[in-house]
């Protein structure tokens, strides 16, 4: 009897032992119409990298599966088939089984299990369709006069697609939000600038509001090849922007450094984004921007406040209340205020971080093309520091040691340049460690 007990114990235990094994196993499967008996391979992301993680063999009907467990990181994986067709999965610890076809891809595509991937393939179509859309109809604007009446109903189907596309998206996305799917809608959305303001114009809205869609200290981006190529992305509005090449390398200045202190939260994210930015301007050759680019540490006194300084509780405890010596910044303005003014963009400088100069640039190109144009700007910094203006029009305030100890009391102890926003009587409604964080999604 003691020995029948001792044996069915050891049973159980072999069998719980092989349990966690058995239950960190996916799958993903699918059948492909149209690849015939060919080789498929999967590969995952990390940074820019494509890394081969396994094959397979396709059936007669384009049919295979791979088998992952656990030590497969979340992300966005690659199946190359047919020579170089390709298509992307994102895989998030759960099994993915679809069906499609090789001629058509995308618009076949159906999943039966996997919620992440059906919710994404869903935003993709319907981008597609709109995004195709709106490239006729913007064809169709550039030759019409802009008082002609066809211009104008041109440019409302226009907006009201762009506006269709961002309700889709909210309330794809509702209840959602921390899916690994959402992750790569985010970073996929863009500026639509009115299409009948001037191309210069255009751009600027769309630089200054491209960084304001997704948090880049995220970690889990890097599992993707969505964040290479926002970068490029990004940097090809600078082109568009700055078409000079001396006006250029100023640009990729200006957008290289955004995207650092966007990742400045994270060591991993700015260690990759800076190591992708050298690669990539030292190639372009200018090698003076990459070299100033290595010197960036991220235990940079000034990192640790870069884009999210405060805490919910930070936030909160500045929020409502009075910024100190008010009236004394009113008096710095170089342009006096009028009834039209809704409140101060109070930039809070840290002369020698290197982030200061990036924040005052960013609200002075892009003040008057937000939601803050009725908003005037003004720099705080020491009496014994001098600023170097970024704009003929900043308004720079020096209160004095006094008032500026006030300051520095009310809104501690800050390493980064500080965005304060106040109404027109100087209660604080809102701070900011950047512009993009300034600029969320909901007032893009």
């Amino acid at each position: 009897m003691q020995g029948r007990r001792s044996s069915v114990l050891i049973m159980l235990m072999l069998l719980l032992a092989e349990y966690p094994s058995f239950a960190s196993e996916f799958t993903i499967s699918g059948c492909i119409v149209g690849t015939g008996n060919s080789g498929i391979y999967l590969y995952r992301f990390y940074g820019d990298l494509e890394i081969k993680t396994d094959s397979a063999k396709t059936t007669s009907e384009g049919c295979f599966t791979f088998h992952l467990d656990e030590s497969q990181p979340p992300g966005q994986y690659r199946l190359i088939f047919n020579g170089n067709r390709f298509l992307d999965l994102i895989f998030n610890h759960g099994d993915i089984r679809f069906s499609t076809t090789l001629d058509h891809l995308i618009d076949s595509i159906r999943f039966t299990v996997s919620e992440e991937n059906d919710l994404y393939y869903r935003y993709l179509k319907f981008r597609s369709k709109s995004r195709y859309r709106i490239r006729q109809l913007q064809k169709q604007l550039q030759s019409l006069p802009d008082d002609n009446p066809q211009y104008r109903s041109t440019r409302q189907e226009i907006m009201s697609l762009v506006k269709q596309e961002n309700d889709f998206t909210s309330e794809l996305l509702k209840g959602r939000e921390n899916y690994f799917a959402a992750r790569l809608i985010h970073i996929d959305r863009e500026p639509l600038p009115d299409p009948a303001w001037p191309k210069e114009f255009r751009n600027r809205y769309v630089f200054s509001r491209f960084l304001g869609y997704l948090d880049y200290s995220d970690t889990l981006l890097l599992y993707t090849n969505a964040l290479s190529a926002e970068i490029i992305s990004y940097l090809s509005v600078v082109t568009a922007l700055w078409p000079d090449p001396d006006s250029t390398a100023y640009g990729f200045r200006l957008a290289a450094f955004n995207l650092l202190a966007a990742s400045g939260n994270s060591e991993k994210m700015l260690s990759f984004i800076k190591s992708y930015l050298i690669r990539g301007f030292t190639r372009l050759g200018y090698i003076r921007l990459a070299e100033e680019l290595d010197t960036i540490s991220y235990r940079d006194d000034c990192f640790a406040g870069a884009f999210t300084p405060f805490t919910s509780s930070d936030k909160e405890m500045l929020t409502g209340k009075k910024f100190p010596v008010f009236s004394k910044i009113k008096g710095c303005m170089k342009q006096q205020t009028d009834g039209n003014t809704e409140g101060f963009l109070i930039i809070l400088s840290v002369p020698g971080c290197i982030w200061d100069e990036i924040l005052r640039h960013n609200v002075l190109q892009s003040l008057s093309i937000s939601s803050y144009s009725k908003y005037m700007a003004v720099t705080i910094a020491t009496e014994a520091t001098s600023v170097i203006p970024v704009h003929e029009t900043e308004n720079i305030c020096i209160p004095g040691k006094k008032e500026y100890a006030k300051i520095h009391r009310f809104a501690g102890r800050h390493h980064a340049p500080l965005l304060i926003v106040t109404d027109s009587e100087g209660t604080i409604v809102k701070t900011a460690g950047s512009w993009a964080a300034l600029i969320k999604v909901s007032e893009l």
